[in-house]
């Protein structure tokens, strides 16, 4: 697994995967900020949901609220992100060539994905980061004030908020995972997962009550919306986490005990 993690982070930390990674922390960062700043409005004038307030984004963890509003705006591209990569193997032929360095199937699926995570990790650091400091000075342009961004209890948010956008991104990442495993094929993966996370599982929510309790991707959005009046962020994460666990397993089940041919 070590070897593994060691290769997938070396292809991660190349000069093209780094200059691509700055952009884009660079270009979502300044980009999402405005995004949400410009969604911002007074408490009185929402009905609930993902709306960010000016009140709520006044307070003192409100400038990694926008980095928290920003992230769940893109659950679907981390996600397509996530399958693809995983996927891309199957189609390239490179699994099997992998296996001929490290045959113990699991480790090798573990060091991949942890090198992603670790990867992911940073990039999402240096996002908050860079939304943060966007955020704060296009915020007074949206009647946000950013006096209680700068505290203790203001640091206490911005660390709650990168753990909460981390599980986000995990999630994805081994859901991602699994149905890429499962599927092997690119477009094949890409259009049920797709399906599923987006128009079904919504369409059955608008439906079913309950679904946003049961369903991983109305979850993952709750995860990433912070919690919401029928579903705490608490719950929703600890029911994320139970799926992942369990995804993990499948995943890890079949990818061991399946031929790679290609």
């Amino acid at each position: 697994m070590i070897r593994t993690f060691h290769a997938e982070l070396a292809r991660l930390t190349r000069r093209r995967v780094l200059l691509g990674a700055v952009l884009v922390v660079l270009v979502f960062g300044i980009g999402g900020a405005a995004v949400v700043l410009a969604a911002a409005k007074p408490a009185r004038d929402t009905t609930g949901g993902l709306t960010p307030t000016v009140e709520g984004l006044s307070g003192a963890g409100g400038g990694t609220d926008v980095f928290r509003f920003a992230a769940a705006f893109a659950g679907t591209l981390v996600f397509v992100v996530f399958v693809g990569l995983f996927a891309m193997e199957f189609s390239r032929g490179t699994y099997r060539t992998m296996l001929l360095r490290q045959p113990r199937r699991v480790r090798l699926l573990a060091g991949k994905i942890l090198a992603l995570l670790c990867f992911a990790a940073v990039t999402l650091a240096a996002i908050e980061i860079v939304i943060w400091l966007s955020a704060r000075v296009q915020a007074s342009g949206a009647g946000v004030s950013t006096g209680k961004w700068v505290s203790l209890e203001g640091l206490g948010f911005a660390l709650t908020d990168y753990g909460m956008v981390m599980l986000w991104v995990t999630g994805y990442a081994v859901l991602g995972m699994t149905v890429a495993v499962l599927l092997r094929s690119v477009p094949v993966a890409l259009a049920v997962g797709i399906a599923w996370a987006g128009p079904i599982e919504h369409l059955l929510g608008d439906a079913w009550p309950t679904a946003s309790k049961v369903f991983p991707g109305l979850l993952l959005e709750i995860v990433g919306e912070g919690g919401t009046p029928a579903v705490s962020s608490t719950r929703a994460a600890l029911t994320v986490t139970g799926y992942l666990v369990l995804a993990a397993a499948i995943t890890g089940t079949v990818f061991a005990r399946r031929d790679v041919s290609s």
